[in-house]
């Protein structure tokens, strides 16, 4: 039988929801950061003023039944363009180890895999104190001849000052659930309140020496549409 099948059989019966009305589909939501301890997401439409191109929020009449979930980070310039955050791409480091100058530009936005997820819906935890650590992947392959330049980060040797480096690393993506956790099939709603935060214990600097960095939160599963008409 074929898994999606399966896992939406398995659903229908669990959660009470036809089969008929799961379709394949995947939130994401989208945090700039800077100087802070709490990184906070927003996964409903009528709560986002202006919602990054890139973000895929939860309309109010919409259920999604939440089965894998993954966090990561990209960075973009300092007024992108939706063209802009359309290209960056999400990575499941910090890439230090990429050798590029322009990545990230410093250590601080390693914080969040020392970080936990916290998700709480209508003032239930459904997951409380996750390790961001579990969203870690790097990957192991290179590319030659790319040239980049490390300053004052650790470079692939584990030394550190200004080295250039003749090798980029490949995002790799084995699969196409590469940095996602599974989750037990866990359904919410536009109407519910939806909590959902990483918490990095401190104050932590984030802020690329120019540009943005943001957090990226995103859940795979099942879109069940109009559900509350």
């Amino acid at each position: 039988m074929n898994s999606i099948v399966a896992e939406k059989r398995y659903i229908a019966g669990k959660l009470g929801v036809p089969y008929e009305s799961l379709s394949q589909s995947y939130l994401r939501a989208e945090t700039a950061v800077g100087t802070q301890s709490i990184i906070d997401f927003t996964l409903q439409t009528n709560k986002v003023l202006s919602p990054v191109v890139s973000e895929r929020l939860l309309d109010l009449n919409d259920e999604f039944v939440i089965t894998h979930f993954h966090v990561g980070i990209k960075t973009v310039g300092a007024t992108p363009t939706d063209t802009d955050q359309l290209n960056a791409l999400v990575e499941t480091y910090d890439s230090r180890n990429f050798g590029l100058a322009t990545k990230f530009q410093q250590l601080g936005i390693a914080t969040i895999y020392n970080g936990d997820l916290n998700f709480t819906i209508d003032r239930t935890e459904f997951i409380p104190n996750f390790p961001v650590r579990a969203f870690y992947r790097v990957p192991d392959g290179l590319q030659s001849p790319a040239s980049a330049t490390f300053i004052g980060i650790p470079t692939e040797n584990g030394a550190s000052g200004t080295e250039t480096n003749t090798k980029e690393r490949l995002a790799q993506t084995e699969t196409s659930l590469y940095g996602f956790y599974p989750s037990e099939p866990t359904k919410i709603d536009g109407r519910q309140t939806i909590d959902l935060s990483i918490n990095l214990g401190a104050n932590v600097d984030m802020t690329p020496a120019s540009g943005t960095n943001y957090v990226v939160f995103e859940a795979r599963g099942y879109l069940i549409t109009n559900a509350n008409n």
